[in-house]
């Protein structure tokens, strides 16, 4: 795990040194901070499985009145200049602090966690899902984890959510043929590639939050999250072995081969590929047997 956990601890530091001196600068020419409040981080970011530089996904609880919100606003702009200066670009679908519906004051978040509860539409669950993946990285961090503890609340209540949920996630494209060969892309600008995220490492990182929401996991890392689940099933126990080892050789691809999202599976030695495919194997086994969970009630 060396490799990953030194990349991750790149990205780590770029973040903590661009949120802490957009927030200097904020305080310097806007007055202190109106209130206490959590920065917190989603997607890759959230889960420590950064590899590269990324977009950016984040957001903003306050413990505060409406009042705050624009100075909370502005600040989650500075964050998102800071962070652009750095290299990660500006999120295409606006998850970023900057924007008011990942900047809200606590009651607020509650609420609208809330209405994406009730009104559970594919982008109601899409935007749960991102926010279930928060990890706070500057401020109160209670703040995010009482947030958290709210959909724990929902989801015990209304166990239909985690099948919504599962839903949601479990429309990933096949990674291998009926031949067991890898599917890549047959035309465009990928054409030849695998999509690394979406047809190998997303089966683990889905199965695994799900697993988080049933069993009331605060853990944003689906590592973090395989070691606190106490579940001791065969699928889960592999799962937990091949992941450490897949986002491992993910970071030694990145340096060796500069291998990203997308990997050329002619590039690969032939034990790599073998690897690849049990992987994908493993990976889907593990994400059905979570959906097989779930149904059942288990």
């Amino acid at each position: 795990m060396e490799k990953a956990k030194q990349l991750q601890s790149l990205h780590e530091d770029k973040l903590v040194n661009a949120v802490e001196a957009a927030i200097s600068q904020m305080m310097k020419e806007q007055g202190e901070i109106p209130a206490p409040f959590a920065f917190f981080v989603m997607g890759s970011a959230g889960r420590k499985e950064q590899i590269h530089d990324s977009d950016q996904d984040h957001g903003i609880v306050f413990d505060g009145n409406e009042h705050c919100l624009p100075y909370f606003l502005e600040l989650g702009e500075r964050i998102v200049e800071r962070l652009e200066k750095a290299g990660y670009e500006r999120c295409i679908g606006g998850v970023m602090a900057s924007k008011q519906r990942w900047c809200r004051s606590f009651i607020s978040w509650k609420e609208q966690l809330e209405g994406w509860l009730q009104d559970d539409s594919f982008e109601h669950l899409r935007h749960l899902l991102t926010f279930f993946d928060a990890r706070p990285i500057e401020g109160e961090k209670e703040l995010v984890w009482s947030l958290k503890g709210l959909l724990f609340e929902k989801v015990k209540t209304k166990p239909y959510l985690l099948k919504r949920f599962a839903d949601n996630t479990g429309r990933l494209p096949q990674g291998l043929n009926l031949f067991g060969q890898l599917l890549v892309e047959q035309q465009g600008e990928k054409q030849g590639l695998l999509n690394m995220k979406q047809q190998v490492l997303f089966p683990f990182v889905n199965g695994m939050r799900l697993l988080a929401l049933k069993d009331e996991m605060f853990e944003s890392s689906t590592l973090d999250r395989f070691e606190a689940n106490k579940r001791i099933d065969t699928e889960i126990v592999e799962a937990h072995y091949s992941f450490k080892q897949l986002i491992e050789k993910r970071a030694q691809w990145k340096e060796n081969i500069g291998i990203v999202t997308y990997v050329n599976p002619d590039e690969l030695k032939k034990d790599e590929q073998k690897q690849l495919k049990r992987w994908i194997r493993e990976g889907r086994r593990f994400y059905e047997a979570v959906q097989k969970k779930i149904e059942a009630g288990d």
